[in-house]
């Protein structure tokens, strides 16, 4: 077991001998003079109710670079990738630009890209200069998500049980 007096070391179990101390840490573009917040009152992705075809075309256009800029979203091509037929993808993009999920960058040209107030891959500087030049709405829910919140909300209500009476002393 390696000892050094006025420092922590990291130790290898299997072998004893100390590890090499860890680079230092890089600085971040957030550690300037503002922060982001984490934090939206956008509506929770969870409550929206969104479907299969929603989350992988979000995750499609995550993986082609969607979340830090721009893309060209071509239905076709999400539906082959994403295993859906094309008018489920094309339904899921538009349910997700309803959602304010994914942004029309444009509105002739078919590119899109996640909203930065949700979906940024990046620094820092570059989410707050997306956020401006796009002004991302909130995502809000849409009556496909509001009717399925109503019924989770009626769910749990039938199973909660309603107050027990007490009967000829019952109880006490």
């Amino acid at each position: 077991m390696a000892v050094r007096r006025g420092r922590v070391a990291l130790v290898d179990l299997d072998t004893g001998e100390a590890l090499p101390a860890p680079r230092p840490r890089t600085p971040h573009s957030l550690d300037g003079s503002y922060t982001l917040a984490a934090y939206t009152d956008d509506a929770p992705l969870y409550s929206l109710a969104l479907s299969g075809a929603e989350w992988a075309a979000i995750d499609w256009v995550r993986s082609h670079g969607g979340a830090g800029a721009a893309v060209k979203v071509v239905p076709a091509v999400v539906a082959a990738d994403i295993l859906a037929t094309e008018t489920t993808a094309k339904t899921a993009l538009a349910r997700l630009v309803k959602l304010n999920i994914l942004l029309k960058t444009s509105p002739r040209s078919s590119t899109y890209q996640l909203n930065p107030r949700r979906f940024w891959e990046g620094s820092g500087d570059a989410q707050v200069q997306a956020c401006r030049r796009l002004d991302p709405p909130a995502i809000t829910p849409d009556a496909k998500a509001l009717t399925a919140a109503k019924k989770t909300a009626e769910k749990a209500a039938a199973k909660t049980p309603g107050p027990r009476r007490v009967q000829n002393g019952e109880g006490r």
